[in-house]
């Protein structure tokens, strides 16, 4: 997994990710970016919508992984989209200069609890043990998210 950390303010609120090896044994490569790519150039409502898409799928793939049908590196790998959008998010909203800090440690505590549930062996149990404090982490961004509409022109 990997976890986002923010830069200084001439970083448009950027992410660094180093490399590390996953606690499942992966070898993860770096992400990072100092300035927003073409990509990350929405409005706060695209760029909210995706992050919601990318965590849908997040919880998707966990629900496959816990009956053996994706494997930690499709977590990852839906993780490492969550962190994509959520740079959008913190992009757009920086962009309409809006204070985002609130929500920068999300990421970081919610990969902690995707690296201990994925050491766990895949299983239903194992989601569910786990799942509550997943939800928490995405319900604390979605709260989050809900407290700055208004702010750069999202309704």
């Amino acid at each position: 997994m990997h976890q986002y950390y923010p830069t200084s303010p001439t970083g448009l609120g950027a992410f660094t990710t180093p490399t590390r090896q996953g606690s499942y044994g992966s070898n993860y490569s770096a992400y990072s970016a100092s300035a927003p790519s073409p990509q990350y150039s929405a409005t706060v409502p695209n760029s909210v919508h995706t992050l919601i898409a990318a965590m849908k799928t997040l919880q998707s793939t966990l629900s496959l992984w816990s009956t053996s049908r994706a494997s930690p590196d499709a977590v990852s790998d839906a993780y490492m989209q969550f962190g994509v959008g959520f740079n959008a998010v913190v992009w757009a909203f920086e962009g309409s200069e809006v204070d985002t800090s609130d929500l920068h440690q999300i990421p970081a505590r919610l990969r902690a609890v995707l690296e201990t549930c994925l050491g766990e062996d895949p299983s239903p149990a194992a989601l569910e043990m786990y799942q509550p404090q997943i939800r928490q982490q995405l319900y604390e961004l979605l709260q989050g998210l809900k407290a700055k509409q208004g702010y750069a022109g999202w309704q």
